[in-house]
């Protein structure tokens, strides 16, 4: 994807988007040097579970072989689709003796649910050719929706004035945490590149022999994957994903024997 325009907008607010897939690892307008002015905070939302169940027919896949990117998903539609259920419990839920209870109450399994991320402070003056930029990189079934992120800064970043004057007017979860409403582009268990729950070793053989526009779906696993595990700044790597480490396990496997 090429993108050429240098100059700034007129918007009047900074966009606040949140990134938990490829944005992980290729910021928005990475090509351009605005990019660099671009403030980036690790966190989490609550609520969701991020599963490789969208295909891509252009960025990691084609028309005839469509990879796998990554979605999330609410709380609220996997307890409505017993379908959905049976992979949660074996990743999200597993250390949760009350996973059975958690799986069939929305609001219980909202609390539970984390997907760890990061968002990206865009200033105003950028936010309107960020978001063009997005809804041409996103095109394959994404729409932007609103939702609060959990900001989890490091002690050097609590301390930096700039940043400080960023979070200063934010409201506070129950951990002290900023909280930013933001922007997230979903792809929406409606969308028809929508595939939903797959066998994992079928989502790892089709990672591992899949290629798009972008490059190779196994490397958008691994850099993914690579993003999540040193994303938690406390060192206590909350921000691991077991489903996406089997995953990798999977496809690595799949390399070894051919």
């Amino acid at each position: 994807m090429t993108v050429d325009k240098e100059n700034g907008d007129n918007s009047l607010e900074p966009l606040w988007l949140v990134g938990y897939g490829s944005l992980l690892f290729k910021p928005p307008l990475h090509e351009l040097e605005i990019s660099k002015s671009f403030k980036r905070f690790p966190g989490y939302l609550t609520g969701f579970a991020r599963k490789f169940w969208q295909s891509s027919y252009d960025n990691r896949g084609t028309p005839e072989n469509k990879g796998r990117v990554v979605t999330i998903i609410p709380s609220e539609q996997i307890v409505e689709n017993d379908e959905f259920k049976p992979d949660i419990l074996r990743y999200e839920l597993s250390p949760y003796d009350e996973a059975e209870k958690l799986i069939n109450d929305a609001d219980s399994l909202a609390k539970v649910l984390k997907v760890w991320g990061c968002i990206y402070y865009i200033p105003p003056k950028y936010a309107n050719q960020a978001s063009e930029y997005l809804d041409l990189r996103e095109k394959d079934g994404y729409t932007t929706h609103d939702v609060n992120f959990n900001v989890v800064l490091s002690s050097e970043e609590k301390r930096d004035p700039e940043i400080a004057s960023i979070i200063s007017s934010l409201s506070k979860n129950l951990h002290g945490e900023p909280i930013i409403k933001s922007v997230v582009y979903i792809g929406t268990t409606g969308n028809e590149s929508f595939i939903g729950p797959e066998d994992v070793q079928q989502t790892a053989d089709i990672i591992r022999t899949s290629k798009g526009e972008s490059g190779p779906n196994i490397e958008y696993l691994l850099e993914l994957n690579k993003s999540l595990q040193d994303l938690d700044p406390t060192d206590q790597q909350r921000s691991r994903d077991p489903y996406l480490e089997e995953l990798v396990r999977l496809v690595e496997e799949g390399n070894a024997s051919g």
